[in-house]
């Protein structure tokens, strides 16, 4: 007979997965386990409960978290750790969703349950500075000291940052030791889960957003270019205009490829979003 393995709650990102996971768990080790007896235990009134949540027919309240918490049988740092999983599937606010998605990761590592490369991956899809190292390595004068990188990302990090920010680039081998003990860019991919990309997403262009108002202030104007166009569009033409600006991106990131010997980073942002709202009718 096959071995059933055992549910762990902190393997999960998301919550109806883990019950539906959780359920076929116990189905397996206790055939006379049912909805109904999750329904009981969890102080339900519906057996049914259960069945629409997994289905996404509907969403948990905070009282309900507390009472599925309960059926469960999870302890303390399990139950915060459910209740954070609910509160980070089910809003659509980005902000909200990488402050729980924060906690999330805090409570993992708390428990020893996040494996190290998961946040480093997480890491290079969010945080500025990996990806700013990452290309850095390509330079021709690239140096490896810690306190070298940190001079000239502008001094926006420490030498410490630096440091883990490369270590994570190796363990991760999107860079790798030359013959010559000197680094160099590894062609590959980065795989998370989507709902953890958007949220890396979000604190990635965040954090450029707020490096491009600090470069408007301080930047010569010499070395930057600020440009914008405040334009009306008929909605049904806004998945052409994404496409052209995805095509110039794209122009541009060919264009830095096939230069030799690069001595600058540089940071591309292009923005386009509404500035107003459709008409309530």
């Amino acid at each position: 007979m096959k071995q059933i393995a055992q549910v762990s709650i902190f393997e999960y990102s998301d919550y109806r997965r883990f019950l539906a996971d959780f359920y076929t768990y116990k189905k397996a080790t206790n055939p006379r386990y049912s909805h109904r007896l999750f329904a009981q235990q969890a102080g339900l009134s519906s057996p049914s409960h259960l069945s629409m949540i997994i289905k996404g027919e509907r969403n948990l309240s905070l009282k309900t978290i507390e009472k599925f918490s309960e059926g469960l049988r999870l302890s303390t740092k399990e139950k915060r750790y459910f209740e954070l999983m609910v509160l980070f599937n089910q809003t659509d606010d980005l902000q909200m969703k990488a402050k729980y998605f924060g906690e999330i990761m805090a409570l993992k590592m708390s428990s020893h349950k996040l494996h190290k490369l998961e946040k480093e991956r997480f890491d290079f899809l969010s945080k500025w500075h990996v990806v700013a190292i990452y290309v850095l390595v390509d330079l021709e004068d690239f140096n490896a000291d810690p306190l070298w990188i940190a001079n000239r990302l502008g001094g926006k990090i420490t030498s410490a940052q630096a440091k883990d920010a490369l270590e994570s680039l190796l363990r991760l081998e999107m860079i790798e030791t030359r013959p010559d003990g000197k680094y160099r860019q590894v062609a590959g991919a980065i795989t998370v889960p989507d709902d953890t990309k958007s949220v890396a997403v979000f604190s990635y262009h965040q954090a450029m957003i707020k490096l491009a108002y600090d470069s408007l202030r301080l930047a010569p104007v010499a070395i930057r270019e600020m440009n914008g166009a405040t334009i009306a569009i008929p909605i049904e033409k806004l998945g052409e205009i994404k496409e052209k600006i995805r095509a110039f991106r794209k122009e541009i990131n060919q264009l830095a490829s096939s230069y030799e010997k690069p001595d600058e980073v540089f940071q591309l942002n292009i923005q386009f979003f509404p500035l107003t709202r459709p008409e309530t009718k």
